[in-house]
């Protein structure tokens, strides 16, 4: 048992909800491009400076910078006339800052999450209130990865690289708006991608977006994937989607169908154990509960049967899933400089 007293547990709790009060002025500086006008600026600037480079009233700037001044974030001088974020925050910055707007967005559905929460009340919330989490989701994907970091995670597979390298079919299951797909198709010019996603914006997004000649995009439901796909993919890449669908063996079994005989599966999840108790030390724990409780739960319990993993379903649970689905060499696979998600992969045998 902790020896924690009474007195430590009560600073301990009033500094979590001050900080999300913080939380919520950080979103509101990154979606308001507060952020982007201090980090332009190359000396200290007063309130109204500030206000006019982003094109916003003044008295409202004032109090954002109040919050953020208390906070640590902004620096301001002894008459606290001017401010300033130095530079070795602003990197810092950008991300946070997207990962904060989701507390701006996430009460936009507060009543409806309480309301499902009662017996009486409905089992989940329908994807049309959900719009606004779905924008945050689609902006915050585009800011994970670049480069370096998908080829990390093709790297870890032993002999991947050298398949598309070498020239391969590839899908990405949940494509969303294809960032990861682009720069994959990129990185590897022989091999031929296809992004598939239920959502008609996203891909129509994707199509707008792609510059690639090795890439397509095309709505398609990971329930029902074409017929004549089965054993046409060496390579299917899943990012974050199977928790948020309501019935994700049926959306695996479909992978597996249509990946070849040594096809390779790679699922990025969120980097959680799946037991609570073994998360207190998992840095996307806390803030992947939240927003599973008030999306990904939600979403998918609006569905008849749907399963509900939730977004920390975690590690162990996903490796199981997929071992008990016929893949085989399951594996796990921290990914370097992303603590804050897994790579897990999986091959469909030679031999059925």
């Amino acid at each position: 048992m902790s020896a924690e007293t009474e007195g430590d547990f009560k600073k301990y709790i009033s500094k979590v909800v001050s900080n999300g009060f913080t939380t919520l002025a950080v979103g509101l500086g990154s979606r308001l491009g507060l952020f982007d006008v201090m980090a332009s600026m190359d000396e200290p600037m007063t309130s109204q400076e500030i206000a006019d480079a982003a094109n916003l009233k003044e008295r409202y700037v004032i109090e954002w910078l109040g919050a953020m001044v208390t906070a640590k974030i902004v620096d301001t001088n002894s008459s606290s006339e001017k401010f300033i974020i130095p530079k070795h925050r602003h990197g810092s910055l950008v991300s946070a800052g997207l990962l904060a707007r989701a507390v701006t967005v996430l009460p936009t559905t507060q009543d409806d999450v309480i309301n499902c929460f009662r017996k009486d009340g409905p089992n989940g919330i329908s994807h049309d209130k959900l719009v606004h989490h779905y924008e945050w989701l689609s902006s915050f994907k585009k800011n994970e990865y670049d480069n370096t970091k998908m080829q990390t995670l093709v790297r870890q597979v032993t002999g991947l690289e050298n398949l598309l390298e070498t020239g391969v079919e590839v899908c990405d299951i949940g494509c969303n708006t294809g960032y990861h797909l682009n720069i994959l198709a990129k990185l590897y010019p022989r091999s031929h991608f296809v992004g598939v996603d239920i959502n008609t914006d996203a891909i129509t997004e994707a199509q707008k977006e792609n510059h690639s000649g090795n890439a397509t995009f095309e709505i398609q439901d990971a329930y029902n994937l074409p017929s004549d796909w089965s054993e046409k993919f060496t390579y299917a890449y899943v990012s974050k989607t199977i928790h948020d669908l309501a019935y994700p063996e049926k959306a695996l079994k479909e992978i597996y169908r249509i990946l070849r005989p040594g096809g390779i599966l790679s699922l990025i999840e969120v980097n959680v154990h799946s037991k609570a108790g073994d998360n207190m030390a998992m840095p996307a724990a806390q803030s992947t509960y939240v927003f599973s409780l008030y999306h990904c739960v939600p979403s998918v319990l609006d569905y008849p049967g749907g399963k509900a993993l939730g977004a920390c379903w975690g590690r162990e649970a996903a490796a199981a899933m997929l071992s008990e689905l016929g893949f085989s060499k399951v594996q796990v696979f921290d990914i370097p400089n992303q603590p804050k998600e897994v790579h897990i992969t999986g091959h469909k045998p030679h031999s059925q």
